[in-house]
């Protein structure tokens, strides 16, 4: 079941109230006929408030998907500082491995095109050559197999592609953590961590060190298909009646502001100059409006 958006709904509610009372306040003061004001109001109010729940449903939609992949690598990057470098390395390993079975796969299925006839009649004649050489490729494939692709030793892992070094902590990995590393011997050298200073980052790409940050490694994990199925989370924090309370309900000027716009537009009403009501019951609703929607939060 969709979950119904209270917030979406009374943030378009609030937009076409003050758009209809502002309309209809004008419209009064230049049309004649009640009705006819009164429909015009309607219907300049139902376009505003139209407007504004498409503007701001697709906002929020793209908002709430990148808060929400924001929140997911916090979760990761939580999970590689507090749990043990060994499982770490495993699990970077695994990641590595089937990245590197999955680039295979889809090298050899664009490799692979169709043979001529020549080609298949060059081939048949070859075979009785190969087979003669079936048991040391045998041995050699076997050999191949039993090495894995990715092999943990110490604090890194290596690879065909070159070193990886796990940096998994709460703090970002500055200059002095990332120099034993670039004093290491070896070849291409990658550091995964959740983040990195300045001064690090100016350090790698003086060395040629590459660095991936917890966005990456979320990449690498989820597009893998080895995410954790149980992440180690922080505790929860639960506050009491007071603290849920002072949570929802907060001071906001917004509401002074539309009180005294719509009682200004209001008093238009039945003034005999009621140009300057409108005009200042009008802009007191649209800094209601802005207040409302961009104020600072208290």
């Amino acid at each position: 079941m969709k979950r119904f958006d209270f917030p979406l709904w009374s943030d378009t509610a609030f937009v076409f109230s003050i758009a209809f009372l502002l309309f209809f306040c004008i419209f009064r003061f230049y049309l004649n006929g009640l009705w006819a004001a009164l429909l015009c109001a309607l219907a300049a109010g139902g376009a505003a408030g139209t407007l504004f729940f498409f503007f701001l449903r697709a906002r929020r939609k793209k908002r709430h998907a990148s808060e929400g992949e924001k929140e997911e690598i916090g979760k990761l990057a939580f999970h590689l500082a507090m749990d043990s470098p060994e499982n770490n390395a495993e699990l970077i390993a695994r990641c590595l491995t089937r990245e590197h079975e999955r680039a295979e796969e889809t090298g050899g299925k664009e490799e692979e095109q169709p043979e001529s006839a020549a080609k298949k009649a060059a081939t048949s004649a070859d075979e009785t050559a190969g087979q003669r050489q079936s048991e040391t490729a045998a041995a050699d494939s076997a050999e191949e197999a039993a090495a894995p692709f990715a092999q943990i030793r110490g604090g890194r892992i290596d690879t065909e592609a070159g070193s990886t070094y796990l940096k998994f902590q709460f703090e970002a990995v500055t200059a002095d953590e990332l120099s034993p590393i670039i004093r290491a011997e070896g070849g291409q050298k990658t550091v995964l961590g959740a983040a990195f200073t300045d001064e690090a980052q100016k350090l790698a790409q003086a060395f040629g060190v590459t660095l991936k940050s917890a966005a990456d490694v979320y990449t690498l994990v989820k597009d893998s298909g080895c995410m954790p199925e149980k992440l180690i989370t922080p505790p929860e924090q639960r506050g009491g009646f007071r603290a849920k309370l002072s949570f929802r309900v907060r001071k906001s000027a917004w509401r002074g502001y539309l009180f005294s716009g719509v009682f200004l537009l209001l008093f238009s009403l039945f003034t005999v100059f009621p140009v300057y009501y409108v005009v200042s019951g009008g802009i007191l609703l649209a800094v209601a409006a802005a207040v409302r929607f961009f104020g600072k939060k208290d």
